[in-house]
């Protein structure tokens, strides 16, 4: 009656996968490795010589209740870097994250 149509072969190579997925791998992991590089050669020395101003703010900022319009937002952008590159871990006192943040700090600064 009526006959299906062939499906063509393909006459390519074809795609394939793989090489892509690779790149892409390669990609991320250039990406990773060189956001943790820079975190530690730059962002993280940065407050090297304020380690003794930024401690106490960023303690502060993490315990009030106040929104950020009411200072300067510098701050706050200080303090969400900080935490953004030593993050807290969700069971840890705040004490005990500052100690961290600033054997951190002072290991970067060496």
């Amino acid at each position: 009656m009526h006959d299906k149509p062939a499906l063509a072969e393909p006459t390519g190579p074809g795609f394939h996968p793989v090489p892509l997925v690779l790149v892409v791998l390669a990609a991320l992991l250039l990406v990773s490795f060189a956001s943790n590089w820079y975190a530690g050669q730059v962002s993280l020395p940065r407050y090297c010589q304020q380690l003794e101003v930024v401690l106490p703010r960023l303690a502060a900022i993490i315990t009030e209740n106040r929104p950020a319009g009411e200072q300067a937002l510098r701050d706050y952008v200080v303090a969400a870097k900080l935490e953004f590159l030593v993050p807290r871990a969700a069971d840890e006192s705040l004490d005990a994250y500052l100690l961290r943040l600033r054997r951190r700090l002072e290991q970067q600064c060496r």
